[in-house]
């Protein structure tokens, strides 16, 4: 049964990962143009700066373009873990689903024209459509199926090996307890040490740097003899 939800939860993650694409061929925004009136505009054609009008070409929206690429990447990484056991994959999978949607978040709460680029037109008006935040709470969607899997199926892996691995949390968790117990094996140098050490760096930076300035000005003086 584990295994089941385990590989439902990784279908899911993908499934999510592909609508997230496949948004981007809706509508993103209308603009309100002097020179075509009301356009509307996909995250496609402002991504790469398609043809919005016959002749016409929009600017590209970096933003939008990053994320898009991000979204393919995010769809290819998620196939993959149907054919890899790499658990690097799949982190990289999540890391990426989070990025998008975290993103796509931050454009779909700002001031569209900061995302826009509304050029060659001259635009009066510039509206986001609702296609904007679906993505992003798509991919955040895919975020917690692709978190889900991994967990799940290192939850497995655990439950297989008899108790000779630990989960993923629990080695986490001992990860920070021996960096702590760590860190208080320091032992910080005194004030005398510091001042010590410190005048010895001071000192060593006089002599090279002299050093260097000394045959810089004999190799300058010897050039210089040679050209005369």
């Amino acid at each position: 049964m584990m295994k089941v939800i385990n590989k439902a939860c990784q279908v899911l993650a993908t499934l999510c990962s592909i609508s997230a694409l496949v948004f981007f061929f809706f509508n993103f925004a209308s603009l309100t143009t002097n020179e075509a009136g009301v356009i509307s505009v996909s995250g496609l054609q402002m991504g790469f700066g398609s043809e919005v009008i016959e002749g016409t070409k929009i600017a590209k929206s970096a933003d939008v373009l990053f994320c898009f690429l991000l979204s393919v990447l995010g769809v290819a990484l998620s196939v993959f873990t149907f054919f890899s056991k790499s658990k690097g994959l799949k982190y990289f999978a999540s890391g990426i689903n989070a990025a998008v949607a975290i993103y796509m978040l931050v454009i779909a709460l700002s001031n569209p024209w900061k995302f826009v680029d509304t050029r060659p037109f001259t635009a009066t008006g510039v509206e986001y459509t609702s296609f904007v935040l679906i993505v992003s709470l798509v991919m955040f969607a895919a975020l917690i199926f692709s978190v889900a899997y991994f967990l799940l199926d290192d939850y497995i892996e655990v439950l297989e090996s008899k108790g000779s691995k630990k989960f993923i949390l629990k080695r986490i968790a001992q990860f920070f307890k021996d960096y702590k117990s760590e860190c208080k094996k320091i032992v910080w140098p005194g004030l005398k040490e510091v001042l010590k050490n410190t005048g010895i760096v001071l000192v060593m930076f006089i002599i090279i740097g002299a050093i260097i300035w000394l045959v810089d000005f004999g190799l300058g003086t010897l050039l210089e003899s040679i050209w005369k």
